[in-house]
Parts: C-alpha cells; structure tokens; sequence
C-alpha cells in the first residue's frame, strides 16, 4: 500500500553532496517508486527531482510535513520531530548509518576538553534519546548494527514483548549499507582527470575519492608514494579537499596532507589535491579514469563501526581498491579478492600493494570481474528493501508499549547533569579564536540542542 513518507536530510542537497545528503536523495529516488516522498534540507535544493518533492525545512514546513505523513526516515531525533509524530501518530525510521558520537571523539580531538567533554554530553544524549524515541533503526553495516543493539538494550529497547514479536530483531533494527547505481558508470569525455592534472596515459593513477578527515590516514599513502619514485610512474589525486556544505570548513589533516607532500617534493609532482568538491553526477569522469581507489585509515574506534561510502564509488566504477584493515569494508575486500588490504602506518606495505596492482595488469582485470560479480548486492534498489519491510510491518500495527520513563530519564540526566544546552555562548568562550567557530555553532547551535527539560516532558508523553 502507498504510504507519505517523509525524508529529513540534515545536509546541502546540489550538485555537490556529502554522504548524508546522497544518501537521502538515493533514499528517496527509490522509495519514491512505491510510495509519495518529501524531502526536506535546511538549505535550499540546487537540483530537482521529477519522482519526489524537494522542500526548504523551517518549523512550519516540519510540522505541516510530518502530520502528513506515515513514516518519517530522519539521521536526527529533535524534540520538534518526536513530538509532532507523537501528535500525529507517525512512525520514525532512524537512519544511524553515521555513528556519530563515536566520529565526533576523533573528529574534535584538536579541541579543548573541556569543549569536547560538553560536545560528548550533548551528542550521548541525543543518541540516547533517539533510541528510545525511534520506532524502527537502520544502520549500515552488520557489525554497526551489533553495536547498536548493545545500545538498543541499553535503554531497555529489547523488552520481552519486542523480542517476542520479532526474535531476529530486524524490524527493529536492519541493516541498509550505503548503496550504488544499477546503472554502469559511463563518460562522455575521456582522460578528465588526467587531462586536468597534466598526466599521461602511462601513470598509474591513485584515486582518493572523497573528503581528507582528521580519522583517515592520507599521510602513510603519501609516503608510500615517495617510496615508489623512479620504480613505479604512480600518481595520487585527492578528489575533494572542501566539504560541499561551506559551513564545514577543511579539518586540520588536510593542510597535514598538503605539508607532507610538499615536504617530500611530491606536491603537484606525483600529489594533486582537487580544490573544491567534484559535482555528483560528474565524478564518474574521475572514476574511471584512474587505476585504482584508495582509503587509508588508522586504528582507531572510529574505523571499526565506519562504513567507507567512497569504496562504494570504487565498486560502482570496477576500480581495484587499496585500503587500510580494520574496517567492514577490508573484510569484503579480501573475501571477495577486490583489491589489496594493507596495515595500519605501514608506508612499505601500501607501496608493496600499489606495486603489485601496478605491475600485473591481469591481476587488474581480474579484479574487475570480481568487483562486477559483486555490484547488485549493494544497488540502491537492494539496499532499501529492509526500509520496505519495516513500513509493511509497521503499517497497522499497534504502537510498542515503551519501557520505564523514569528509569530512561534518570539515565539521561546521568549523562547530561545540570546543563541545559551546549550554547553558542558556551562555544564562543571555549573556541572564539578559532578556525572552526561557524562549524561548531552551525552544528550545535542552540536551536538544534537536546534540553534535558524537554527530553523530560517528551518521554512521560510516550
């Protein structure tokens, strides 16, 4: 049956996407072949779309949208979202693809404390809460989806009658990975990326394809690159080095990135940093125009729950791929034989892989009859099935007794104390000199935060 349901995508939709707004649009070209989708930003859309509507998110559009709608698919839980699908009787699907509280640990590790401390406060809250308050939970990977649940039981979510209704768990909480194209990644122009950076046809040409973040490793693949000078004709491009959202400024590893390449005298020499973002529907030019794909990262918490949306680019395109261990994604590339996995900091075992792929041009070819082989179980239609079968099991089906309130607002007053909110006020004492002041207040801004009175009066509604 035909239902309404709405997408809260808290990220720019245009012509230039992060992975949360991709990911929303990709949401929403799909469901929107069985049902009626909105999908709301807080910035106006650059592009449109024929099969769903686009709207601006302000209060009013909120409000007007969730009282129409049957399912809500949202990445975050406001009191203003819970509470207007409490009063309208609309489910809320949360998008947890993104561990966000375990990212911010290292994204913010250049920080104060005492500033990261209040960060952690705010975001373990609204984790909290959004567990409790969401009908239904997505994730990307299996072993995120463990994590998860660890949460899940946390805030006494697996009841006995939960379990009962559904011993798998997975109308509760499924697994939807970041997807790719049913349709094969082609160009119009040919030798984009070469051409642009002044390569020729005989480089061995390294692809870093998405944003340099303070938890990935670009400065071990630099020097495995130096390694390689006079044996290797290798060349590496770092596809985008500015968020498309221009509220989030570059993160210190970027310039970390551009140093270390200097320093070695690679810089524009075997390193290129693409300045900007490559528009969405245009990165395919660079795809496929290099040799293989890259995604070097360290050991941290961050890379065991991370789901890598770039290696899905590398998939899409039949790219060979190199990447660090560690992550969901290094287990899929050895089982399926997709590429080479290398260790953490190690310089001599990625320049080891980039020699290997390099030098054996059969064993590429190879590769990319294994990467096809594997392409459908990640196409955007296959991924939203699970989404499907939660709005079948949900439609009209009874709300879920919810556990103790007291007992839930006793653990988050645990977590968040006397403070209200982490105010703009706050930031400014703690980060007013810095770079990075219009990011955090446009992240945490005071409109957007979880106060613990209204996380109060919002669970005893329940």
């Amino acid at each position: 049956m035909k239902k309404n349901i709405l997408i809260i995508c808290q990220d720019y939709i245009g012509k230039t996407m992060a992975g949360p707004a991709i990911r929303s649009w990709e949401f929403a070209t799909q469901l929107s072949k069985n049902h009626n989708v909105v999908v709301v930003s807080p910035i106006k859309p650059e592009i449109k779309s024929k099969l769903f509507v686009l709207k601006i998110c302000n209060n009013k559009v909120l409000k007007e949208e969730i009282k129409k709608a049957d399912i809500v698919i949202t990445q975050k839980i406001t009191p203003k979202i819970a509470n207007s699908a409490k009063a309208f009787n609309t489910r809320i699907i949360l998008d947890a693809y993104d561990p966000i509280t375990v990212e911010a640990l290292e994204a913010n590790s250049h920080e104060p404390i005492k500033l990261r401390k209040l960060v952690n406060s705010i975001l373990l809250t609204e984790q909290s809460s959004a567990f409790m308050l969401a009908d239904s939970i997505i994730c990307a990977s299996e072993k995120q989806r463990d994590f998860w649940i660890g949460v899940l039981s946390s805030v006494n979510r697996i009841t006995p009658e939960v379990y009962d209704s559904d011993n798998s768990l997975r109308e509760l909480i499924d697994v939807v990975p970041f997807g790719l194209s049913s349709k094969s990644a082609t160009i119009s122009t040919p030798l984009v990326l070469r051409k642009k950076f002044g390569l020729s046809e005989d480089d061995f040409v390294l692809l870093w394809g998405g944003g340099i973040w303070n938890w990935f490793d670009p400065l071990t693949l630099i020097e495995a690159v130096a390694k390689l000078q006079g044996k290797v004709p290798v060349k590496l491009v770092f596809m985008g080095i500015d968020h498309p959202n221009v509220n989030i400024p570059r993160m210190p590893m970027v310039e970390k990135a551009i140093q270390k390449a200097k320093k070695l005298g690679l810089l524009d020499q075997s390193v290129f940093f693409n300045e900007g973002w490559v528009p969405y529907e245009e990165r395919q030019g660079y795809l496929l125009d290099a040799d293989a794909g890259v995604s070097m990262h360290y050991d941290h918490l961050e890379t065991r729950f991370s789901f890598r949306t770039r290696i899905l680019d590398y998939i899409w395109a039949g790219l060979p791929i190199i990447a660090t261990q560690g992550d969901s994604f290094a287990e899929v590339i050895e089982e399926d034989k997709l590429g080479e996995v290398v260790r953490y900091n190690d310089s001599g075992s990625i320049a080891q892989a980039i020699q290997t792929l390099a030098s054996d041009k059969a064993l590429r070819q190879q590769i990319k009859v294994n990467i096809r082989s594997i392409q459908k179980r990640y196409y955007w239609q296959e991924c939203v099935k699970p989404i499907e079968n939660m709005i079948a099991y949900w439609d009209g089906r009874a709300p879920e007794i919810k556990p103790n309130i007291n007992q839930t607002i006793f653990y988050l007053t645990g977590i968040y104390g006397n403070r209200l909110t982490l105010s703009k006020k706050a930031i400014k004492k703690y980060l007013a000199p810095r770079q990075n002041l219009n990011r955090l207040i446009a992240l945490y801004s005071s409109q957007d935060m979880v106060r613990l009175n209204r996380i109060k009066k919002l669970l005893r509604k329940r």
